[in-house]
C-alpha cells in the first residue's frame, strides 16, 4: 500500500493492520516534521510493516509498479 500525503501516519497504521505481517505500507509526505512524527509513532506502537519516505507526489521515491494499492486522504497542495 502506498499512502500519498501520509502526514503523521494514521492511515498507514490502519492499512498496516489490514495487510498484516506479510504486507507492507509506504507513507510519503513532503514535510520532514510529519515524517519524523510518523516514524516515531510507528516505533512507539511497534508497527514494523510500515515505512515513511519524504518526497513529493509529482516525484515519488517509490519504484514504478511496486505497489498494489494507493490511498490518499485529505491531501491539500499548498
Amino acid at each position: 500500500v502506498l499512502d500519498l500525503g501520509s502526514g503523521a501516519g494514521l492511515d498507514c497504521f490502519l492499512a498496516a493492520r489490514k495487510v498484516g505481517e506479510t504486507g507492507h505500507v509506504i507513507g510519503v509526505d513532503m514535510t520532514p516534521e510529519m515524517i519524523e512524527q510518523a516514524r516515531a509513532s510507528a516505533e512507539r506502537l511497534g508497527i514494523q510493516n510500515v515505512e515513511f519516505q519524504q518526497g513529493y507526489i509529482e516525484d515519488l521515491p517509490v519504484e514504478s509498479n511496486s505497489v498494489d494499492v494507493t490511498i490518499s486522504n485529505c491531501v491539500i497542495n499548498l
